[in-house]
């Protein structure tokens, strides 16, 4: 592993899959620069983060509004410096069949999962590049990309899309030295289907819509990782020598497996 000290910016950093990444890099003493809406929350953490030694700008952010993002970047890079690992972590997905959703959750998952993505990888990027300074970018993707979900049309055409927009940007970043990097993650222990219906009924219905279609769904099987996993993959990925890349991460609890969809992040 490198002993390189970096500045990593993470999104959606106020709880589950963000605040287990920061709270790994900070057991390293890098700096962070923590974006989130729960701004309470953000508190917290970054004080846990302080407590493990590491060095820490949080403040507001949104990654669908463009004002949000540049306020962020500038107020964090001005605290910690510029940040050579960005971790695109926000997201957002509701269950539900595509011709029954309201279309202000379909433009937020949209605008969640892939827009603000593009903005923010867009000024991490530029300030890395200006700079001629090496990077990572990195990608947190669902297993939805490669195994579409009945009841997540939104969110499996939106982690589809950052598969595209990662292989395009290495592409485009050959020769930088900024780095992409993707994650395919499966079931997960954290709070992103916190604001679901997870009665009983809804539980049978999700189930149900799965097995038509010959899936399984692990999560309602108890099989699900724990953040902190999915934290050292992405530490684990950033620390790799200059001229080496870990394109892809397919990262998931042992079973189950085979051609079933493997579970809901």
């Amino acid at each position: 592993m490198s002993d390189e000290r970096h500045t990593v910016l993470i999104t959606g950093a106020s709880a589950g899959l963000g605040a287990a990444v920061a709270l790994e890099c900070a057991k390293h003493g890098w700096r962070l620069a923590l974006g989130a809406r729960r701004e309470d929350r953000l508190a917290e953490l970054a004080d846990a983060a302080r407590d493990l030694g590491a060095e820490v700008y949080a403040g507001p952010l949104d990654v669908t509004d463009e004002s949000s993002i540049e306020h962020f970047f500038d107020a964090a890079e001005a605290s910690v410096g510029c940040a050579d690992v960005i971790v695109n972590n926000a997201g957002s997905s509701r269950p539900g069949l595509l011709h029954e959703m309201d279309p202000r959750q379909i433009r937020l998952e949209v605008e969640t999962n892939l827009l603000g993505v593009l903005l923010v990888t867009r000024r991490a990027v530029a300030a890395l590049v200006e700079r001629g300074l090496p990077g990572d970018v990195v990608f947190m993707g669902s297993d939805a990309a490669t195994n579409p979900r009945p009841g997540q049309a939104t969110y499996s055409a939106t982690k589809a899309g950052l598969e595209g927009l990662q292989t395009s940007l290495s592409r485009e970043l050959e020769g930088t030295g900024v780095r992409m990097i993707k994650l395919r993650i499966g079931p997960t222990m954290s709070e992103f289907a916190a604001g679901w219906d997870n009665s009983p009924d809804a539980l049978e219905a999700r189930t149900e819509l799965f097995r038509r279609f010959g899936l399984r769904d692990a999560r309602h099987l108890g099989n699900a990782m724990g953040s902190e996993h999915v934290a050292e993959a992405i530490v684990y990925a950033v620390t790799r020598p200059r001229g080496v890349v870990v394109d892809t991460i397919d990262i998931h609890p042992a079973a189950p497996l085979g051609g079933a969809v493997k579970g809901l992040r």
